[in-house]
């Protein structure tokens, strides 16, 4: 086992593409340091800000509502954090995440808002799985999961008057959905895999990614250091077949056959959006929901007429 690269104590953490290596003490202060780093350099957030932290019950997620709430106070920011859930109605997995959330937000005394499916879209996930297949479309689980998703953390981020909605996607997130999007040709899409996100549009709530710069390894340590790694493991039953899992495989596969490999392709992404406090194209307004969008009609509403969830008129 190697030795602290700074005391020289056991580590528990090691950089094998810069050969660093941490103990206990400071992986939690180099954590630190990059996070608060990236939080300065992309102005995410300010003082007293309302901060909505997207909490799924997951390691990351849970991580950074911990890390966020300590840092408030640490920093004395003012902050008004409030974690927020979205309970998709998976049979069997959501249940176990959602007590998770439940009892991290009372031991560190924020609010927890808990939105489902089925109460703002009449279906839970498994139930419009079933219609999408019933209706021979072609979307695979998770796409009605991300589309709908986003959709609610935006509108209900906005109803309990929040400032900035701050998400847990980490360096592997970012990277993976930047490959993701480069293999789907999708080149529209990569302007938004920065830091920060904001819009012209009066009903969008300013996105934040304080974990921007952070491995996933890195997040999982956190968690485990902090006693928030989950003792029983539940997965989504659905993610196996997203295109992001198959992803997520190889780049671990190849940042295992080439340590530094996620840097490589974080710098490419870099290059491409310049890292700036990057805005949404063109406002627009769903004509049928009224929520922000990129066209005519939003995503989730398409999703819904073709679901026959929803009627669409001209």
């Amino acid at each position: 086992m190697a030795n602290c690269s700074i005391c020289g104590r056991q580590a528990i953490y090691v950089a094998k593409s810069g050969g660093l290596a941490l103990c206990k003490k400071h992986f939690l202060e180099y954590f630190d340091r990059k996070v608060r780093k990236t939080i300065r350099k992309n102005k995410l957030f300010n003082k007293n800000d309302h901060i909505v932290v997207a909490v799924s019950g997951g390691k990351d997620s849970l991580s950074l509502l911990h890390y966020l709430v300590n840092l408030s106070k640490r920093a004395r920011m003012g902050w008004r954090i409030t974690a927020l859930t979205i309970d998709e109605g998976v049979s069997g997995y959501r249940n176990y995440t959602v007590k998770r959330v439940k009892e991290l937000s009372s031991t560190l005394g924020v609010e927890l808002k808990i939105a489902s499916f089925k109460d703002y879209f009449g279906y839970t996930l498994d139930e419009v799985v079933k219609i999408g297949k019933e209706r021979g479309l072609p979307y695979l689980p998770c796409t009605y999961c991300g589309v709908f998703r986003r959709y609610l953390l935006n509108k209900v981020a906005r109803e309990i008057d929040g400032m900035v909605l701050a998400t847990a996607h980490h360096l592997d997130d970012v990277v993976q959905t930047y490959l993701m999007n480069i293999f789907s040709n999708n080149w529209s899409s990569i302007h938004k895999l920065t830091p920060s996100l904001t819009s012209v549009h009066k009903l969008f709530v300013r996105r934040a990614k304080p974990f921007y710069e952070l491995l996933e390894k890195e997040t999982t340590l956190y968690a485990i250091l902090n006693g928030l790694y989950p003792s029983e493991r539940v997965e989504c039953p659905y993610a196996p077949l997203s295109f992001r899992w198959q992803v997520r495989k190889v780049l671990n596969y190849l940042e295992e056959l080439r340590p530094g490999l996620k840097y490589s392709t974080m710098r490419s992404l870099m290059e491409a959006t310049s890292l700036k406090n990057t805005a949404l194209g063109e406002a627009m307004t769903c004509r049928v929901c009224g929520e922000p969008s990129s066209r005519e009609i939003c995503k989730a509403c398409q999703l819904k007429a073709e679901l026959g969830l929803l009627e669409l008129r001209r």
